[in-house]
């Protein structure tokens, strides 16, 4: 049993993408599901793709002059997907652990050299993440 992840809860996105590290203001989910458990509206599988935090900034140790990129969740844990409880015909999500979150770069860190500037080359960077949920009264299985 765990708690629900409900509409309008935070995804809190750790600092380390390796070897990048990211500093960005928490994701918000956007829970679809048509009905209502007490009076929550309860996210379901799918839903964590409303998580978009545009203007995370980053920078790696090659490359310390800060870039910025977006947040997004690319995977829910295990047990962040109820076992037995759905909504609207989806698994219901959980607050659970830790979430897979990508980093997609949209103007890259760069070092100044005696040649002039370079630029990081990666396109993403892997880490995770985890939900804070204000619900304390939904656990479902």
């Amino acid at each position: 049993m765990d708690f629900a992840v409900i509409h309008g809860d935070q995804a809190i996105f750790d600092p380390q993408f390796p070897p990048a590290v990211v500093t960005a203001p928490p994701g918000v989910i956007s829970g679809s599901s048509k009905g209502k458990s007490n009076a929550f509206i309860v996210c379901v599988e799918g839903d964590e793709s409303t998580v978009v935090v545009s203007g995370a900034v980053y920078f790696t140790p090659s490359f310390p002059i800060p870039g910025v990129g977006t947040l997004t969740i690319v995977s829910l844990n295990a047990d962040q997907k109820a076992q037995k409880a759905k909504s609207s015909g989806r698994v219901v999500i959980l607050k659970g652990t830790k979430f897979q979150a990508r980093l997609q770069v949209s103007a890259p860190a760069s070092v100044t050299t005696p040649g002039g500037q370079v630029f990081d080359p990666n396109p993403t960077y892997s880490g995770t993440g985890s939900f804070v949920t204000t619900n304390t009264k939904l656990k479902v299985e």
